[in-house]
């Protein structure tokens, strides 16, 4: 058994187990669209193709948003495209703000969204941002980071700091999964037993690169 405060149960409108344990996660990213207002039709850059990155992705995507990913690892990347993303930039074999002038024509991106939690990877999406672009800070970081802060100023740059997901993110993704413009089963990459638990761990530490979500199954 497991005690909730009543209004924060939400009805899973049928969808299965499996597929609302990826809800939770998916919120986290879709608040961050929201946070950044992204639209039909906006240049939407998001810094590094985790779980949450990926997520970022499909929820940019289900907002007719023009999407693109960076990212070191190409496994990441294909699955990016997979899930909709127009283009990628692979930043470990190319060069980051030659890939950006090439994909925007010289303008940026409307919107940026980190969701690394690197000092660098923050830098990106201030340099890769257009002139009153909106970046979303969603990677968690204890780092400092140095950088020519003027260049906000200068580019008169929206930051939105986006942290956990609202009641209403819940409801309206909820939705969205259960009418079948997603499928958020597509970021699971391995179900473990309960008594397997501690292994799921472990592979995802030593194997990021080919796993993604891990689902732990309980009874």
């Amino acid at each position: 058994y497991y005690s909730m405060p009543i209004e924060r149960i939400y009805d899973g409108k049928g969808l299965d187990a499996l597929t609302l344990s990826m809800i939770e996660p998916f919120c986290i990213s879709y608040h961050s669209i929201q946070r950044t207002s992204v639209k039909k039709g906006d240049k939407v850059l998001v810094v590094g193709a985790g779980p949450i990155g990926l997520f970022a992705v499909m929820a940019a995507v289900l907002k007719e948003a023009d999407v693109y990913v960076s990212d070191v690892m190409q496994s990441r990347l294909d699955k990016a495209l997979s899930l909709g993303a127009k283009g990628i930039i692979r930043t470990d074999k190319e060069n980051f703000e030659e890939r950006v002038k090439e994909i925007t024509q010289g303008d940026g991106f409307d919107v940026c969204i980190e969701c690394v939690g690197l000092p660098q990877t923050f830098q990106n999406c201030i340099d890769a941002a257009a002139y009153r672009g909106r970046v979303g800070l969603v990677g968690v970081s204890k780092q400092k980071l140095d950088f020519a802060f003027t260049q906000i100023q200068t580019k008169e740059l929206d930051i939105f700091g986006s942290r956990n997901a609202l009641k209403k993110d819940f409801i309206e993704l909820i939705d969205l999964v259960s009418s079948g413009k997603c499928d958020v089963k597509k970021i699971i990459t391995d179900i473990y037993e309960l008594n397997n638990a501690e292994n799921a761990f472990k592979e995802m530490r030593d194997d990021p690169s080919n796993r993604l979500k891990s689902v732990i199954k309980i009874g």
